[in-house]
């Protein structure tokens, strides 16, 4: 008999349910009591991957690195783990070819043509002119997530569609609707299909009228990809497909991150000092080569995405049935990667609740294989990464160098930390 992975019961659920009302009554974060109750799982089944007997569904938790490596190794293929179906179902409604959500030639082709327009593995080609445009956006003090959110709106606008061609209601239009790629979405459908249709009628006219083509812009190298995608990929609706995410990226991931990037280093004076010192050391601010040396900066902003992850979770299929360490995984199971979970392990990681960024200067470092995945790792590692980290490097540089801060909260000041990032 093949060997399975542990599976919960009935009296997990409640567990969990009496977690959950203990939760509301004391007013404590949601978030936080779901991770412990799964931490509290790993450790009563003595597995950290275990299947979560959710009656209605049955899903495969993810939590040991091992796993979580062999799983995101490979690229999505269907002899082996590809999109998770709720995954697929929800963006389905904004883009059913998204990089995301594809696989096999389909993500083959696809993934080649993003790294190509994001310039993924080196310094983007255009950099120096995306540093323009971050300098112009955060030329004055921004105060808030909401000012840092709709100062990377404007960024995004110039960086993917070339200053000046695209209308300012994209930044509000991308996350409204990628606020709808949502498990709700996939069961019950979306009321703002309307609104998806005028936002994809405006990039395709974009796309047609190839704005942007004689300025350095994504939408102008993704034009110039274009003729190097096989088909049957090399086709509008697909290509234009990929632009939701890109801009998705900078209004959501990136302003997170660099809004608590910014909260996390302005709580703790000793790390302000260096990244000031960093800074005034490297040169000229209007120089991307500088950006390129603030190797600190960059660590403050890692290490920041480990304990408070933009992104919490990627949900995978297994298309077909596999076997790790001597476990049968069957054809047909949903798999969950829950980062919170897997980033503040203490039984890994004595310092998994601390702001360390200093480990991450270190590529000898054990930081790099207990964290592989604060940008996804292995073949699906985010093609976008390097771009939205220079554009979130600068930006924090610019506004660090410019302006007198306040810390956030003072719960950000002292180690450990607390697991879900203070709202004021």
């Amino acid at each position: 008999m093949k060997k399975r992975y542990p599976q919960t019961g009935i009296f997990d659920l409640f567990g969990l349910l009496g977690r959950l009302i203990g939760a509301l009554i004391r007013r404590r974060n949601l978030g936080e009591t779901f991770v412990a109750w799964l931490r509290h799982l790993t450790k009563r089944y003595q597995s950290p991957n275990l299947i979560l007997n959710l009656l209605v569904r049955k899903i495969l938790l993810v939590s040991g690195q091992d796993l979580s490596i062999h799983v995101l190794a490979g690229p999505p293929s269907s002899r082996h783990y590809v999109e998770g179906t709720l995954k697929k179902k929800a963006m389905t409604f904004l883009a059913p070819h998204a990089l995301t959500i594809s696989h096999d030639e389909q993500w083959q082709t696809l993934r080649s043509y993003n790294e190509q327009v994001l310039g993924a593995g080196a310094p983007h080609v255009h950099r120096q002119a995306f540093l323009a445009h971050v300098r112009r956006a955060f030329a004055r003090p921004a105060v808030n997530i909401d000012e840092i959110r709709q100062r990377m709106g404007q960024v995004m606008l110039a960086v993917v569609f070339g200053e000046g061609n695209a209308p300012d209601h994209l930044i509000d239009d991308i996350q409204t609707l990628f606020a709808e790629v949502s498990p709700r979405t996939a069961f019950l459908g979306s009321k703002k299909t309307g609104q998806r249709d005028a936002f994809q009628r405006v990039l395709q006219d974009l796309w047609r009228t190839g704005a942007g083509a004689d300025q350095p812009s994504l939408l102008a190298l993704a034009h110039a990809v274009e003729p190097q995608v096989e088909a049957p990929y090399r086709q509008e609706e697909i290509l234009v497909q990929q632009i939701p995410h890109w801009m998705f990226t900078f209004t959501n991931s990136g302003s997170d991150l660099l809004d608590r990037s910014l909260a996390m280093i302005t709580a703790r004076p000793e790390s302000l000092q260096r990244v000031r010192q960093e800074i005034a050391a490297a040169g000229p601010l209007d120089q991307a080569e500088t950006i390129d040396k603030l190797s600190y900066l960059a660590a403050c902003i890692l290490e920041t995405g480990r304990l408070y992850p933009p992104v919490t979770q990627t949900v995978h299929r297994a298309a077909t049935q596999d076997e790790f360490n001597g476990v049968d995984i069957p054809a047909g199971t949903e798999l969950l990667q829950l980062f919170p979970l897997t980033n503040r392990d203490t039984s890994l990681d004595a310092l998994a609740n601390h702001f360390h960024p200093e480990r991450w200067l270190d590529p000898d470092d054990a930081v790099h294989r207990n964290y592989p995945n604060l940008f996804l790792s292995g073949a699906r590692a985010c093609p976008g990464q390097d771009l939205i980290l220079f554009i979130d490097k600068a930006a924090l540089a610019i506004l660090i160098q410019n302006q007198t801060f306040q810390p956030k909260s003072a719960l950000l000041s002292s180690d450990p930390l607390p697991f879900s990032f203070p709202a004021k």
